[in-house]
């Protein structure tokens, strides 16, 4: 079979879920209440995963915006960074919810914003796709408009390539920049006349040029026990009809130094991936480009978001499209064992289709962000919510915009951060030397007035 998991093994996966989910019904439910067989919950599965994202959701009346829940005692102390999509907008706001500091480029679609140690913006977009220029926003979006822009912190240009960049970027160890880009291509193991979207990670240099760039598929097809490929249904979201396989949504670089050593997983040469139309995370390694490790099958359904903690451990956002609940999870990648979850109560008050994120906070709560309400929530190891924020924008009539990610900024860097950036405003912002006295005092004249 080439590496790819058969239709049989698939719907087996589905009829556990099935049997779990019905379990608590009891056997008197009657036929109008009888779930759904292995291979309905299989195209219900499939039908959502060829949806594109949604950016915004029904805001109920009365709701209120912005935060909305803050426990100062047991809450993280911080800045958190958001992203907004259909309005090209990212905000780094505190952790009461003022807002710090925006940038934004109405026309355009926001995948991704990513704050450098520097205070510049690096971006991930598409232009011309945002709600004010096209009046809907979804994944429709032709590949002549994305690109990866690096804004500085004033929202001045710094530079943009246009690449066919999605979904993630990040600073790696030595200084360059990790993305996600993809490539179509023909590739009669997947599909024998379609298009297939192949993932690629792809490195940059600060200057915005690319230094090289892998195939994801030939990564698999180089050590297919590591990562066997379960069988994706053709979709129109890439403007024409493909098969999106693997629908990478993360990258993280390896970079706990005190883990290098322990295993060969948390190796330096090493990137965790999470994809969402193969419900796993994996592990390729840059040098050998090829797969070591990776896990999710049958466990998480449409993942989001991976990253390795200082332990080792995995903390994942596990959308649940198979649920229709969804909830965080950390894995020990090496016994395979979940050592924690994060679940609402009920749990289908928390779901998320697309997106989602989530982060291990310094104070050990977690920060998740349910995408598609445009609701992020701080909660702690026990599952209190200690703290929570809603998108105060909107997209057309009654419907909040929806939030790629939030991510935690300590407030010692962020503050750092504003008072560099600020000493060097107020350097900018001085009159030169050789400006006559009478100018000065004129100004001033002026503005009494």
């Amino acid at each position: 079979m080439n590496g790819i998991v058969t239709r049989a093994t698939r719907i087996c996966g589905y009829a556990a879920l099935t049997i779990l989910l019905v379990a608590p019904l009891g056997c008197g439910q009657s036929e109008r209440e009888k779930p759904p067989s292995a291979e309905e919950l299989e195209l219900r599965v499939d039908r959502l995963r060829s949806l594109p994202y949604v950016s915004g959701s029904s805001a109920p009346e009365g709701k209120s915006a912005g935060v909305v829940l803050f426990d100062e005692e047991r809450t993280c102390p911080g800045y958190r960074l958001y992203t907004i999509a259909g309005i090209g907008r990212a905000e780094l706001i505190s952790e009461r919810g003022n807002v710090v500091r925006r940038w934004e480029r109405p026309d355009d679609f926001w995948m991704r914003a990513e704050l450098l140690p520097n205070g510049d913006l690096i971006v991930l977009g598409a232009e011309g796709h945002g709600w004010q220029k096209r009046g809907t926003t979804n994944d429709q979006i032709v590949d002549s408009a994305r690109y990866v822009m690096r804004l500085s912190w004033s929202g001045e240009l710094v530079w943009q390539r246009r690449l066919l960049s999605h979904h993630d970027i990040e600073l790696t160890p030595d200084g360059r920049l990790l993305l996600l880009t993809f490539e179509r291509r023909k590739d009669p193991r997947i599909d024998a006349s379609l298009d297939v979207r192949d993932e690629r990670l792809t490195l940059l240099g600060q200057d915005g040029e690319v230094v090289a760039s892998e195939s994801v598929l030939d990564g698999v097809w180089r050590n297919r026990n590591a990562f066997p490929l379960q069988p994706i249904e053709p979709s129109d979201t890439g403007v024409r009809r493909w098969v999106d396989v693997f629908h990478a949504n993360s990258v993280e670089w390896m970079h706990h130094e005190n883990l290098f050593s322990t295993h060969a997983l948390y190796g330096p040469d090493n990137i965790l991936m999470c994809f969402r139309h193969q419900d796993r995370i994996a592990v390729f390694n840059w040098p050998e480009r090829l797969f070591i490790w990776s896990w999710g099958m049958d466990e998480t359904s449409g993942p989001h978001d991976a990253q390795v903690l200082e332990s080792g451990n995995i903390l994942l956002f596990d959308n649940g499209l198979s649920r229709g609940w969804s909830r965080a999870i950390e894995l020990d990648p090496l016994s395979g064992e979940i050592v924690w979850t994060y679940e609402a109560e009920p749990r289908e008050s928390f779901y998320t289709v697309g997106r989602g994120s989530a982060q291990r906070l310094p104070n050990g709560n977690t920060l998740l962000a349910e995408s598609d309400k445009g609701r992020a929530i701080e909660v702690t190891s026990d599952g209190d919510i200690v703290w929570e924020f809603n998108c105060p924008y909107g997209i057309g009539q009654r419907s909040r915009a929806s939030i790629v990610r939030m991510v935690h900024h300590p407030t010692e860097r962020i503050d750092k951060l504003l008072k560099a950036l600020d000493r060097r405003s107020r350097r900018s912002r001085r009159l030169p030397r050789d400006r006559p006295r009478d100018w000065m005092q004129g100004s001033c004249e002026e503005k009494n007035r």
